[in-house]
C-alpha cells in the first residue's frame, strides 16, 4: 500500500495520484469522517448508489440506473 500527500486547491478539491485512479477505474469516491481523520474509498460496484449531498440538496445517484421494480420494493421497506 502507498501513501501519498495530497494538495487542496483553492476550489476544495483534492487530485488522487494517477496509480489510485488508473487502480480502482471508477469516477466515484465516498469520502467519510472517521476517528482516525477522513477515509476516502473508490465505489467500485456497479449498482451501488452513491449518496451525496451538499449545501441545497442530497440525494442517491445510479450510475448505472436501476430496476424500477427494485427501488419501489425498497422505498416500500422503508415505509414498515
Amino acid at each position: 500500500m502507498n501513501t501519498f500527500t495530497l494538495k487542496l486547491f483553492n476550489t476544495g478539491q483534492v487530485t488522487l495520484p494517477k496509480s489510485w485512479r488508473e487502480k480502482f477505474k471508477t469516477e466515484h469516491f465516498l469520502a467519510k469522517e472517521t476517528k482516525e481523520g477522513l477515509l476516502i474509498k473508490p465505489i467500485t460496484e456497479q449498482d451501488e448508489p452513491i449518496y451525496f449531498e451538499n449545501n441545497n440538496s442530497f440525494g442517491l445517484v445510479f450510475p448505472n440506473g436501476i430496476d424500477p421494480q427494485v427501488l419501489i420494493d425498497q422505498i416500500n421497506k422503508m415505509d414498515e
